[in-house]
């Protein structure tokens, strides 16, 4: 049952999409980009668009039509900032607030699904593991933002 690393991450990395992108779904975001934005406002409170994008590692002109869309949504409020009016600062409305509440409820029910799959005596391991994992995926993206992503791969 060996397999190779990278065949193994894309693997996990695509089927985790897909079950992400089906409960997004399931709960009215039918965009896991849009997904990140909400939740991204949720942890960090309120961002200026340009930090939003830097928070993603999304340019700002994709960025500013994925919140346009949240704004006509009702989900995300975009406000003048504060001395500076020329940039836009962006917080959840509480519609979107509670777009977040049912879609972390509904990941963390996913979670615990996808948990119980595990043999029981291995998933202390397993949480572990993916601990593990999860430090090395942001070392090596700190490393490619350092280097100017010459270490991201496609």
């Amino acid at each position: 049952m060996t397999q190779d690393a990278s065949d193994l991450l894309r693997r996990i990395t695509r089927l985790h999409t897909t079950l992400q992108q089906h409960t997004a779904s399931g709960c009215g975001i039918h965009s896991l980009t849009r997904c990140q934005i909400l939740t991204t406002l949720s942890r960090a409170g309120p961002l200026s668009l340009a930090d939003l994008g830097r928070h993603l590692g999304a340019d700002k002109a994709w960025m500013s039509r994925n919140v346009d869309e949240l704004a006509r949504a009702g989900l995300i409020d975009k406000q003048a900032g504060q001395p500076d009016r020329r940039v836009v600062v962006l917080t959840l409305t509480p519609d979107g607030q509670e777009q977040v509440n049912r879609l972390n409820a509904a990941l963390r029910q996913q979670s615990a699904r996808l948990l119980r799959r595990v043999p029981p005596a291995d998933q202390a391991s397993v949480l572990r593991t993916l601990e593990l994992l999860a430090e090395a995926l942001e070392a090596e993206c700190a490393g490619a933002a350092e280097d100017g992503g010459s270490r991201a791969a496609p």
